[in-house]
This record gives C-alpha cells, sequence and structure tokens, in this order.
C-alpha cells in the first residue's frame, strides 16, 4: 500500500506514547465498560482508552490507510489530552495532505485566537490567510476580518458588540 504523507507520519509518531499498540482489538466494548464500572481509575482508564486509540490511528498511518475523518479523530484525541503541540502538528500535517472544509478551518483559527496574546494575533491572522487562500469561505473571511479589526482597529470592534 501506498505510503500516507510524510508530515502526517512524522507527527503522529512524534506523538504517540511509547508502548501504544492495538492489540486489544479483540475485546469488545461491552467487556470495555464493565472492566470501567465501579473504578475509580475513571480517569486512567479513558486516558488509556485515548492512548489505544493514538496507537490504532498511528498503526493505520503507518499500513498507509490513515483516512480524513481518522486523521481528523486524532486531531479530536489529541485536543482531549491538551496536546497542544501535538494538535498543531497534526492540523499543519492534515492542511498538507487534504483540503480543508471551512468548518476545520474556523475550528483551527479558533483555538489559535483564544491562545493567542500580542503578536501571537499576527500568527493567528497569517493561518486565517492561509486558510481563505485555500477555499472561498465566507465565514473564514469574516473571521480574518475580525481578527484584523481587532488586531489594528479594537474601537471598531468594540462598537460593533
Amino acid at each position: 500500500p501506498a505510503m500516507p504523507p510524510a508530515p502526517l507520519t512524522k507527527i503522529l509518531s512524534t506523538t504517540m506514547p511509547k508502548g501504544s499498540s492495538d492489540d486489544d482489538d479483540d475485546r469488545s466494548d461491552d467487556e470495555d465498560e464493565r472492566e470501567g464500572e465501579g473504578s475509580d481509575d475513571d480517569s486512567d482508564s479513558s486516558s488509556a482508552e485515548t492512548d489505544e486509540r493514538c496507537g490504532e490511528l498511528l498503526a493505520q498511518l503507518q499500513q498507509g490507510s490513515l483516512t480524513y475523518g481518522a486523521a481528523l479523530e486524532l486531531i479530536g484525541l489529541l485536543k482531549a489530552r491538551a496536546d497542544l503541540p501535538g494538535v498543531r502538528q497534526a492540523r499543519e500535517a492534515l492542511a498538507a495532505a487534504y483540503p480543508l472544509p471551512e468548518a476545520v478551518w474556523l475550528e483551527w483559527i479558533e483555538d489559535e485566537a483564544r491562545l493567542a496574546a500580542g503578536d501571537e494575533v499576527d500568527e493567528v491572522i497569517e493561518l486565517a490567510g492561509r486558510a481563505v487562500r485555500d477555499g472561498l469561505y465566507v465565514g473564514v473571511w469574516l473571521r480574518l476580518v475580525r481578527l484584523v479589526a481587532e488586531r489594528h482597529a479594537p474601537g471598531l470592534v468594540s462598537a460593533l458588540d
């Protein structure tokens, strides 16, 4: 099978915890639920499940079968783990491999805008600029205009709110 784009391979291999595997696929969801019932280790179990799923996605990637949807799932899992560098790298790899729809660009821009302070806002504006060059997305254009206005004319934004 053909290998997926190199950026996805690199990103997934750097965000996976050591020892992650997909060896437990033979277990049913019911077994997993019963195992967790009555346990005080729900957060540990959840973390282990997240790590396991990340391992499965990495295995799919290495086999050349990681789909667009699976890449989006990986981003979601990394967000849930609060792995900001991993999320950023996975998004960059996804954008390099596939055209992104408006909703994915907007989520990425909003996540970065929430975290941006000072000159980092300029980086978010650049990201929004990439998004408008990627597709004709009205929502992204509106967010770009708002970001620029917030950065360069904050009084204007206050008057609009």
